[in-house]
């Protein structure tokens, strides 16, 4: 095995450890990551490179991009077939200047793929969708009913410029939080990152109190020299937090859930459940 799987697994180890605190939580395995670079495929069971453009300049700002977050549920036997389809994708985002990065990652497990993105903008976005319309895999070899689940995450300057196209696919909009940021320092090339998913539901009671800890994680976060990019985004409407993170890789996550684990412990009686998902090579 690996090393970065081995130190996958002791996160794993520790993530249930941190889920304890809450009342009830569920967990998805880790999601592999595949992908493809702008000049070759690299086959690899896997690991496989993945086209990213991105300014790796080290200096931190706010995090203002946009990202949209694609479950796709596969039919049994079709998963193959699907991922087939990826090299379309990437041709096709290959041509997009306003990709930050792009990767899709599967859980061969429970037949469910997902697609690792961000764009610059609202308009970046749009642009995306516009021009991937006829690429990838057909929806034929997709479950029927909730097959494709779609959020965006975007700041709240960007959220009318995206209600019609979100409403038109029926996707659900997060509004970021604008302390967040990004560090700047995702290199371009084969993408090693290991990105963790949690979705928080809130007591009601609790929800004001639980957005008031969110200074207390950038605090703690904001030091971390393996982070690329923390933000919190909110559903108001069904108390829900989600947070928009992602690292260099499986060490630096453990060393983020170690650094963060004293918030942890304040804000774990304020939350009614979690749900967690791991997305790295």
């Amino acid at each position: 095995m690996a090393r970065s799987a081995i130190a996958l697994c002791i996160a794993l180890t520790a993530i249930l450890m941190f889920s304890s605190f809450f009342a009830r939580s569920e967990f998805s395995a880790a999601m592999t990551l595949r992908g493809v670079a702008p000049q070759r495929l690299r086959p690899s069971a896997l690991r496989s490179a993945t086209f990213r453009r991105a300014m790796a300049t080290n200096a931190r700002v706010t995090d203002k991009r946009v990202s949209i977050h694609p479950y796709f549920q596969v039919k049994d036997g079709k998963m193959e077939n699907f991922k087939a389809g990826f090299l379309d994708f990437y041709n096709a985002v290959d041509r997009e200047s306003n990709c930050m990065h792009y990767s899709f990652s599967y859980n061969e497990a429970e037949n469910r793929v997902f697609n690792r993105e961000a764009y610059d903008s609202a308009e970046g976005l749009i642009k995306h969708i516009e021009n991937t319309g006829d690429a990838g895999a057909s929806v034929e070899m997709l479950h029927d009913g909730d097959a494709i689940v779609l959020e965006i995450m975007c700041p709240e300057e960007e959220v009318k410029k995206l209600e019609p196209i979100a409403k038109e696919m029926n996707a659900k909009i997060w509004v970021m939080d604008p302390d967040g940021f990004t560090n700047q320092n995702m290199e371009k090339g084969t993408d090693k990152c290991v990105s963790i998913h949690p979705y928080f539901t809130i007591k009601p009671e609790s929800w004001e109190a639980f957005k008031g800890c969110f200074g207390k994680y950038y605090e703690r976060v904001k030091n971390e020299p393996g982070c690329h990019h923390y933000c919190f985004a909110v559903d108001e409407e069904n108390k829900m937090v989600f947070n928009r993170e992602q690292y260099v890789d499986a060490d630096a996550l453990m060393h983020h859930i170690e650094n963060t684990a004293p918030v942890n412990e304040i804000t774990g009686p304020m939350i009614e459940s979690v749900k967690l998902e791991i997305h790295g090579p």
